[in-house]
């Protein structure tokens, strides 16, 4: 297990070969930086999801979710809370159908039950469970959840500048993404874990990509603080937002100026950037996670094994090419 992050005297744990997000989210405790997302390595839906402490289950809530969407999900999401001995503290776990009763001890690591496709999702959303820490009384309310403390291992960039152009090989076609490698994407490297390289200011200090970019209008930097007021953010030759403020081992930056990423000619929304482990890279490079504009928009258009040209372009830039 990993430890990915603290708040209140409680520690967060995930499996070790597990890749995970801070920011990549549009709900409101990524924005705060103050939950975690975890992306077992198994990637499936109803795969186990596991305990980030130990602890007793003293809620299990089945949540009634909006309507169906257009893509397959599960008809309710569940939250599940779980408090250290002697804490009015707990963490809450959504999206995991539970296999535990109230009042259940259990450890860090154990299987809490399986993952669930939530209307709360979008399309291009893995499978993943949620974690946040907050007081016991504030179970219902996201924007209680505390600010996590991260602490990372100083990153090391593989030495190549990212291009704004990157040829990938497709490894995996679905109806919800492309996932591909690149050699001409820059790595960055904290431990085992590898990621895309994000930019910060004319000094360009570096470190690992946690975004969805452009289609969320946050992101964040994992392994860097104290920016420079309204650093400007960059990523594969491009500026992708600016950031003033700081976390614990994280930048967090707004989205900046409108651009537009684009595969083959066919206009995508937007690229997936997490904090991957080496189980997930391939010859040591992280995956590009590229998201059609509509579910099943790559369907027949795309196949594992073609190779194709990602560019990454400013909206007037494409607007003067018309």
């Amino acid at each position: 297990m990993r430890r990915v992050g603290s708040a209140a005297g409680i520690d967060l744990f995930a499996p070790a070969d597990a890749y995970f997000s801070y920011f990549n989210s549009p709900y409101v405790g990524h924005k705060q930086g103050a939950s975690i997302d975890i992306y077992p390595s198994h990637e499936e839906w109803g795969g186990p999801a596991y305990s980030p402490i130990a602890g007793q289950v003293i809620r299990v809530k089945k949540m009634r979710m909006g309507n169906e969407k257009t893509f397959p999900t599960d008809k309710a999401d569940f939250g599940i809370a779980i408090a250290p001995q002697g804490s009015s503290d707990i963490v809450r776990i959504l999206h995991c159908v539970p296999e535990i009763d109230e009042g259940t001890m259990v450890e860090a690591g154990q299987r809490l039950g399986s993952l669930l496709r939530s209307r709360y999702f979008n399309y291009w959303t893995g499978p993943h469970y949620h974690i946040e820490i907050m007081n016991a009384r504030d179970f219902s309310r996201s924007t209680k959840s505390y600010p996590l403390n991260v602490e990372l291992a100083s990153v090391q960039q593989v030495q190549r500048e990212s291009a704004s152009e990157l040829e990938c090989l497709i490894t995996r076609v679905t109806d919800d993404v492309i996932a591909a490698v690149t050699d001409d994407s820059s790595v960055a490297i904290s431990g085992d874990l590898v990621g895309h390289v994000a930019y910060c200011g004319s000094e360009r200090r570096y470190g690992i990509l946690d975004a969805g970019v452009p289609h969320y209008n946050h992101g964040g930097i994992l392994g860097l603080t104290e920016p420079v007021e309204e650093s400007t953010i960059t990523a594969w030759g491009i500026d992708i937002g600016y950031a003033a403020t700081s976390l614990d081992g994280r930048l967090p930056f707004r989205r900046g100026k409108p651009f537009q990423p684009d595969f083959e000619g066919e206009i995508i929304k937007g690229v997936s950037c997490f904090a991957f482990t080496r189980k997930q890279t391939v010859k040591g490079a992280p995956p590009v996670i590229m998201i059609p504009q509509q579910y099943g928009g790559f369907s027949g258009k795309f196949a594992e094994g073609d190779v194709g040209v990602l560019t990454f372009k400013r909206s007037y830039d494409i607007v003067k090419e018309q």
